[in-house]
């Protein structure tokens, strides 16, 4: 009975004097939403455009930026879209300054957390295009949507009060929510892990130093004794970007059909009204953010288009046109079939560089043609040039 006296008491007094101040960026693996967000919040930029996607986006864009740029590009710390801000300028003129917080296996539960963590960064977006494709609502490879590893870190950065009976289906999972509301040393259990951890390691650091050796153990030498832990951590230079020949292309092509054939062999439909959902609250909160949210049907291949069940593709096209007028956002359908080619893939669902450069293309020209959206990309234009320029200018101001 004492102990749970002091424990309860000890909760309640640091629920009220919260004397213990935890980091939430901090975090046991650094995955692709970790390097997202430590790119963000130290970066001393103005972005007025925002990306949203799954791997088709990532694809996408850095292997066109790659060939673009003529340089290799590390996706750890990466996350712009130099060719997409290049043909913006063109064609609406003014400045364009892209931060792209896709990330591979993105859902729009993900996409959600990630747009409201860098709207609180300080660093709200005029425009957010978001690419998706069925996989992004229907992957059957996903237990939860809370099991995701940018959702796991991004709830750290984000309050998901709002959204909790959506995302979590279990009693076992809605009880554990609730401790974390309720209990702070539940809450905060995993940053009394990893301050714990720290000061182990801080002492184990000094009454027994490493000795000294001429091949000090790499993240490199552990992935390879041990390939299944924390799989979702990722390393400087462990993902790159290169240019590409563009006549080699083909030569890259990659078969992942038994990788999609899992992921399309049991669709959930409370994934996909799940999901769903989420791109209603993305919508909502744009709408409140005053951010001009376009959604873009990514361009797939019909091979990939194949491995769906009869008749998905064609509901899952009239979902989105529906879900727009709903919603109120804007949809453009980009997949045009006849446009591209194998050699414009990495495999069935990547474009390569050639492929990327096509779709962003496409993309442009789809704004350029569409009255509002090509109003509303010049005023986003010359409103992040106006805010560099009394940046610039002696005491902030213009004369």
């Amino acid at each position: 009975m004492a102990a749970v006296f002091a424990f309860v008491t000890l909760n309640a007094a640091l629920s009220f004097f919260t004397p213990l101040d935890f980091d939430p960026y901090k975090f046991p693996y650094k995955g692709w939403a970790w390097w997202l967000m430590d790119d963000l919040r130290h970066s001393q930029e103005v972005y007025n455009i925002a990306l949203l996607g799954s791997s088709t986006m990532v694809s996408a864009i850095t292997a066109c930026d790659a060939n673009f740029l003529d340089k290799g590009l590390d996706l750890t710390k990466y996350h712009k879209a130099a060719y997409l801000d290049h043909k913006l300028r063109q064609t609406f003129g003014g400045t364009f300054n892209t931060f792209s917080l896709a990330t591979p296996g993105q859902m729009p539960s993900d996409a959600y957390l990630a747009l409201r963590a860098m709207v609180n960064c300080a660093q709200r977006p005029d425009v957010v295009v978001y690419g998706i494709f069925p996989r992004d609502f229907i992957d059957s490879t996903l237990a939860d949507t809370s099991d995701t590893e940018p959702f796991k870190y991004l709830r750290r950065l984000v309050n998901i009060d709002d959204v909790y009976a959506a995302v979590f289906r279990s009693p076992l999972t809605k009880l554990d929510w609730w401790l974390a509301r309720c209990v702070y040393l539940y809450e905060y259990a995993l940053d009394c892990q990893m301050a714990f951890v720290d000061s182990c390691d801080r002492f184990l650091s000094r009454a027994l130093p490493k000795p000294y050796s001429n091949h000090p153990f790499t993240w490199w030498d552990r992935v390879r004794l041990m390939p299944a832990y924390m799989p979702g951590e990722i390393h400087e230079q462990a993902v790159m970007a290169q240019p590409v020949d563009s006549n080699a292309t083909s030569a890259r092509w990659v078969d992942n059909t038994l990788e999609y054939q899992s992921r399309y062999r049991h669709p959930d439909p409370h994934t996909y009204r799940t999901q769903i959902n989420f791109l209603k609250h993305l919508a909502r909160f744009c709408h409140k953010e005053r951010i001009e949210l376009i959604v873009v049907n990514m361009p797939i291949t019909l091979y990939n288009v194949g491995m769906l069940q009869a008749g998905t593709y064609t509901q899952y096209r009239q979902a989105m046109k529906e879900e727009s007028l709903i919603s109120d956002f804007t949809y453009y359908d980009l997949a045009d079939f006849s446009q591209y080619r194998q050699s414009d893939y990495n495999d069935p669902v990547h474009l390569n560089c050639l492929g990327g450069k096509k779709f962003l293309d496409h993309l442009v020209e789809t704004l350029a043609a569409d009255n509002r959206s090509a109003s509303m990309l010049a005023m986003t234009g010359r409103q992040l040039e106006l805010h560099k320029a009394v940046a610039a200018s002696p005491r902030g101001r213009l004369y």
